[in-house]
């Protein structure tokens, strides 16, 4: 999420509903398909991102993104019958950071969570290396890539 380059701060919306197995997720997917064609084409909002059922708008004008929040609250209920689960609504500038997906993300890069990378470190085992380190290598700092990149060696050598 960078700016395009104007003066200013860019705010984003986090929402997200509860989901549970794959098919659930599936299903989210196709049954939303419907709001992204909303935020996109009839919000015009500056950056929409959406996986599953969690999404982020973005927007350079906080009274914009109250408005677009409102609207799409309203769309949800009525168009979808779904509600925005309130923990999860939330407007906040992206310089302060913002947790999406497990990784902590600003406009000049993201790093994983440190509730993510604790996790990482006690599921690791040997048939999940390769997954876990390109989780890392992906999303990581050079400091977690280094602790990972240890803790290989004590699973591989000393388990």
């Amino acid at each position: 999420m960078v700016s395009d380059g104007r003066v200013g701060s860019i705010y984003c919306m986090l929402t997200g509903m509860p989901i549970g197995n794959l098919t659930s997720q599936i299903f989210a997917n196709i049954y939303l398909n419907e709001l992204d064609r909303f935020v996109k084409h009839t919000l015009k909002a500056k950056a929409y991102l959406r996986y599953g059922d969690d999404f982020i708008v973005v927007e350079n004008d906080l009274e914009k993104l109250k408005y677009f929040r409102t609207e799409t609250v309203r769309f949800l209920a009525k168009e979808l019958k779904l509600q925005v689960n309130p923990k999860s609504d939330k407007i906040m500038k992206v310089a302060h950071g913002l947790k999406f997906l497990g990784v902590k993300l600003w406009p000049s890069g993201r790093t994983l969570s440190v509730r993510n990378l604790a996790r990482v470190c006690e599921r690791l085992q040997p048939n999940n290396i390769s997954s876990y380190s390109g989780l890392l290598k992906k999303h990581g700092t050079e400091k977690q890539l280094k602790h990972f990149n240890w803790l290989i060696s004590d699973k591989l050598f000393f388990d």
